[in-house]
């Protein structure tokens, strides 16, 4: 390959790079922490099947180049919420609640986490990322035609260990 042409690709790659990165300040994702509760299991169990789970996601977006945004799609695990433009022509900010049934995320591991005769245990857990959630923002513009965004953050889940003193003071307010 000849020396101006290395040039050429480098600098190709380089406005691709570029881009992508502005592409990115098109669309951001915020998960909001779930909280569950649940019994003090026997000892020797350490794996934990989450029951269905109901996900507050926001996102915001903006078309570049002046395009409008044609759909928004939320997603975790198997479960997507779809937006159209019917829906989304005059927002920026987009809050959605996504429930996810049981099974769809995997088993978490609460080793020594509220367990039976086992002495007194937390009463709660954070888990910063049981599974991910993913959005995509679909736009269209005269100058650019169709783009697509993407992003994605954790979703964060604290397990509360309903242990006597936690079910009195809980049935009590």
């Amino acid at each position: 390959m000849k020396p101006k042409r290395v040039q050429i690709v480098a600098v190709a790659c380089l406005l691709a790079t570029a881009q992508i990165a502005a592409a990115d300040n098109a669309l951001t994702l915020h998960v909001n922490e779930t909280r569950i509760q649940i019994e003090p299991r026997d000892s020797g169990r350490t794996q934990v099947n989450l029951p269905s789970l109901d996900l507050s996601l926001r996102t915001s977006f903006v078309c570049p180049a002046a395009g409008s945004a044609e759909s928004v799609t939320m997603s975790i695990a198997d479960t997507h919420e779809r937006f159209g433009a019917e829906n989304i022509s005059d927002v920026a900010v987009l809050e959605a609640t996504i429930s996810v049934p049981a099974q769809q995320i995997a088993p978490v591991s609460l080793a020594g986490f509220c367990t039976k005769g086992d002495g007194p245990n937390e009463s709660e857990l954070l888990l910063p990322g049981i599974a991910t959630a993913q959005v995509s923002l679909r736009c269209r513009s005269e100058e650019l035609g169709s783009s697509m965004h993407y992003a994605s953050a954790v979703v964060p889940l604290t397990v509360i260990c309903l242990s006597i003193e936690n079910q009195e003071s809980s049935v009590d307010k």
